[in-house]
């Protein structure tokens, strides 16, 4: 199953990384092909001090985490994604958070399921009747069936 992992799951995961988030992103590669936006990328680095704080890690171990992380996610460019899925992610992000309009058009792109932490966004995805998001312990449960 191909699923585009948002920004809040892959900060979960620094912040613990022996969290469901965590043992999916680095375990689950053997049953889940996952991507992301490299917008994410800039994300991360952009709240790097307070993710650092808050895990009481280093700059190194928090380097670390985030580098193997990533390295279990494939990157793909925004400027891939053809305007007619960013055009169809408009609808479903503009009454929660227009942040994540590039993770909505990349799942769109890639015939992909949304993993996501951010419960307003998966209720307006439910409302709206979109069928690609999936929670973090629906996500899990499906791993834990198949393993």
């Amino acid at each position: 199953m191909k699923v585009i992992v948002d920004t809040n799951v892959v900060v979960s995961a620094i912040l613990n990384p022996n969290s469901k988030a965590g043992e999916l992103i680095i375990f689950g590669r053997q049953h889940f092909t996952f991507f992301a936006p490299n917008l994410m990328k800039i994300e991360v680095k952009k709240h790097q001090v307070r993710l650092q704080e808050i895990s009481k890690l280093s700059e190194v171990e928090f380097n670390s985490v985030r580098e193997e992380l990533f390295e279990c996610l494939s990157f793909i460019s925004e400027e891939q994604i053809a305007y007619e899925h960013w055009h169809n992610a408009i609808p479903i992000v503009r009454d929660v958070d227009m942040d994540d309009i590039a993770f909505v058009a990349l799942a769109e792109y890639l015939d992909a399921m949304l993993w996501t932490g951010d419960k307003r966004l998966l209720q307006a995805m439910q409302q709206r009747g979109y069928k690609r998001g999936i929670s973090s312990d629906t996500l899990y449960q499906n791993w834990l069936s198949v393993r």
